[in-house]
């Protein structure tokens, strides 16, 4: 399935203003990446470029912890830029760029990502631009999801991505003559009171541009009953994530 990238990019600008306090998944496989990267990655990177910053989550955590000299914060959606604005400087910008066509700035030690390869259309492309701008030693790390992610919903409503494993991400990558430093995956579940609260979670953090679903009242109370039958335990309505981390070396 080809992807709507203006679908994708309108409805993660209207999940803007609500992301941050929605995406309690996100930050914790954010802080998990960045961990990873303070264990693995020897030197300090002097230039990072991230791929879809968004509201500036993992962005804050990289200059926090990974402190680079210079960052290019780059998103399909120019809505960002006021998110991310309080953390721009003459060393720190913005680009608003789809990351499958944008052509990378020059001088980067670490091309950084969180939560956003699965909406790209060709990954292998992707990875073939990241090794292409990176020097020798230059250092790709990223986040994605895999099979198991939000297994609910798509069992249930039939609206989901198609993921790769990790083990078809690191064949993609190590045909690229990357070596693999981190290559790692796990599950996180969270838990709502109900189906409905499921749907305004993944509406508030942008993950309803797969596809335009149309919500009858019929549609949306058969959804609900067999969510609940299916996914319901004492702590409410269970929704699986599942990423995967990789870094690796140019």
């Amino acid at each position: 399935m080809m992807m709507d990238k203006q679908r994708i990019r309108s409805r993660f600008a209207k999940a803007a203003s609500n992301y941050q306090s929605a995406a309690i998944a996100q930050y914790e496989i954010a802080k998990k990446m960045i961990r990873l990267m303070q264990e693995n990655i020897q030197l300090r990177p002097q230039k990072v470029l991230e791929i879809g910053c968004g509201t500036g989550l993992f962005s804050r955590l990289i200059l926090q912890h990974i402190k680079p000299k210079k960052m290019v914060l780059n998103d399909i959606c120019p809505e960002m830029m006021p998110e991310v604005m309080d953390i721009l400087t003459s060393s720190h910008t913005f680009i608003c760029a789809d990351a499958e066509t944008y052509a990378f700035p020059k001088d980067i030690n670490l091309i950084a990502s969180c939560s956003t390869i699965q909406w790209f259309n060709n990954p292998h492309a992707f990875f073939e631009s990241c090794y292409g701008s990176l020097p020798d030693s230059g250092i790709l790390a990223f986040s994605t999801f895999g099979h198991d992610n939000m297994h609910e919903i798509n069992a249930t409503a039939h609206v989901g991505l198609t993921y790769r494993s990790k083990s078809e991400l690191i064949a993609e990558l190590l045909a690229l003559n990357y070596k693999i430093l981190v290559a790692q995956e796990e599950h996180l579940k969270l838990h709502f009171e109900s189906p409905l609260q499921v749907l305004v979670h993944l509406k508030q953090t942008g993950v309803t541009g797969i596809k335009n679903h149309r919500w009858t009242k019929g549609k949306l109370r058969a959804f609900c009953d067999k969510y609940t039958s299916r996914y319901g335990t004492e702590e409410g309505v269970s929704l699986t994530y599942h990423p995967i981390y990789i870094i690796a070396k140019k």
